[in-house]
């Protein structure tokens, strides 16, 4: 049944529950009615004591033996020896002073019990009463066993069985559509709109989280095809339009070498985009082939302030690293390009004269242990409008798109440095001020 459909388990399940509940009720009906029979016959026993009763006191034992009765008639003297039997000569019979129907009888007054023959197709029923002088009347009957009585009832039961069966696979056919219904009813594209049971909501919202994420995803997806399409096209179309002049000779050397810098940048620009795309692509995949390793962030920190130096210098801004060694475990050439972007922007983004100040801190726990590393980067710069905060890690958004690609950007920095904290599971918290300047911080859980 491992490939069978949900239908046929439901079917075949329900069928069987069916089917064993009629031979469940017959035999629980079978075995009160028989036991309710032999509880007649116990009765009628004790009534036919009653009357015999007065014959045994009166010593009328001919009458006793005249009388017409299919039922057999004993009588047994106080010490187990029987004197009368109508249906066998009591000379042969053996004492009784042992039977538990005699027994029974001299203890309770009355003793009822049952005995099956040898082929336990028939069983005797003994009623046996104590009298008042002494003696234990005993009246016995036979009568057949409970698998004899459903032998004789074996075509009607058969029947039962036939139309029982019937019964329970029109049931089971109906139920198991009627519960596979709600199931093949769920419109994938809307689950949660589907009518469906209370155990299945949590499921069909699932589903429906599912497809919302693939919309974003297809849409993120789509957007993203359309920036990197763009932003390869403008520097393309750039080096393109000035190569064409180039072609065409005629140029002064001013012009031409003023069209020969502005193709060599477009195409710097388009190699630091590409490289980027690679960089973000290689952390969304998870295939950087590095192992992790342990790493001080304040020695990679000033390995960027080393090579940011110059552009920091140009604006005349003062680089401050303070705080501790920052130690963890990652990967050296992702960290490097997180502090970067981070340190980057910091520059790029802010006033002349301002400062761009990088502090680590570690943290312990109650138990004294190393708990956290968090590193700060904070700028005296522009600052990030509110309205604008969400959606700084998108790839390719910039808030001011003019200033961005003037100073160089390609818009997946902070791409970077979100995918880059998520390699190495940190987080990245961002609080700004417009006009007062940024803070981004990167909390590494140890």
């Amino acid at each position: 049944m491992k490939n069978k459909s949900l239908t046929f388990r439901i079917f075949i399940n329900t069928f069987l529950v069916g089917t064993l509940v009629y031979f469940i009720c017959s035999f629980m009906f079978f075995g009160n009615l028989y036991t309710h029979f032999e509880e007649q016959i116990f009765n009628e026993l004790e009534s036919e004591s009653i009357f015999l009763e007065d014959y045994v006191l009166n010593c009328d034992l001919q009458k006793l033996q005249n009388l017409k009765t299919k039922n057999r008639i004993t009588l047994i003297h106080n010490d187990g020896s029987v004197y009368f039997d109508n249906t066998v000569s009591f000379e042969k019979m053996e004492n009784h002073a042992l039977r538990s129907e005699f027994l029974g009888a001299k203890d309770k007054g009355i003793s009822k019990i049952s005995r099956y023959s040898s082929t336990m197709t028939e069983k005797t029923l003994y009623f046996a009463k104590l009298l008042s002088n002494g003696d234990v009347l005993r009246i016995s009957c036979n009568q057949h066993s409970v698998w004899v009585l459903v032998l004789g009832m074996s075509q009607i039961l058969l029947l039962l069985l036939v139309i029982a069966v019937i019964i329970s696979g029109i049931s089971a056919s109906w139920i198991s559509k009627k519960i596979v219904h709600p199931l093949n009813s769920i419109n994938l594209d809307e689950p949660e709109s589907s009518d469906v049971y209370e155990e299945l909501k949590p499921f069909t919202k699932r589903i429906a989280e599912e497809n919302f994420e693939k919309a974003q995803r297809e849409e993120i997806r789509a957007q993203y095809t359309a920036n990197v399409s763009h932003e390869l096209k403008t520097p393309l179309t750039s080096i393109s339009g000035f190569a064409e002049i180039l072609m065409q000779g005629g140029t002064d050397p001013k012009i031409t070498e003023d069209f020969s810098k502005s193709i060599y940048d477009e195409a710097q620009r388009m190699t630091t985009l590409v490289n980027d795309i690679i960089k973000l692509s290689k952390l969304d995949e998870k295939s950087i082939a590095m192992e992790k390793e342990a790493l001080s962030l304040r020695s990679i920190c000033r390995e960027v302030m080393e090579v940011l130096s110059a552009s920091a210098k140009n604006k005349n801004l003062s680089l401050n690293l303070e705080g501790d060694s920052g130690l963890i475990n990652g990967v050296e050439p992702v960290i490097y390009e997180m502090i970067y972007n981070l340190v980057d922007n910091a520059i790029k983004y802010n006033k002349i004269d301002g400062s761009v100040k990088i502090k680590i801190q570690e943290l312990q726990n109650s138990a004294g242990a190393r708990d956290k590393v968090i590193l700060t980067v904070s700028d005296t710069g522009i600052g990030i409008p509110d309205s604008e905060r969400e959606r700084i890690f998108e790839r390719f958004y910039r808030i001011d798109k003019s200033r961005s690609r003037s100073l160089g950007g390609t818009g997946l920095g902070l791409s970077i440095v979100k995918h880059a904290a998520k390699y190495h599971n940190a987080s990245v918290l961002v609080t700004s001020e417009e006009g007062k300047g940024s803070t981004f911080t990167v909390v590494f859980e140890l």
